[in-house]
């Protein structure tokens, strides 16, 4: 069970890295390629997906690690 539960973590924990990265290219690019309303838009979704990101939990436990704590 903690092999599963580890492995759950790291993939989470992947995907959080790997949505960074690309939310950032996406922003500089959109910062580079295109001007006014477009890349204004562009920016601001991608700041908020990485506030969502940030602030999101980093997993969520089982209901039978949950109890035993």
């Amino acid at each position: 069970m903690f092999k599963n539960s580890f492995n759950s973590k790291a993939k989470i924990k992947l995907f959080k890295v790997i949505a960074i990265i690309s939310l950032c290219i996406i922003a500089v690019v959109a910062s580079v390629q295109t001007t006014g309303l477009t890349r204004a838009v562009i920016e601001l979704l991608a700041f908020g997906g990485l506030i969502g990101l940030a602030l999101a939990k980093p997993y969520i436990q089982p209901q039978d690690a949950q109890d035993s704590e």
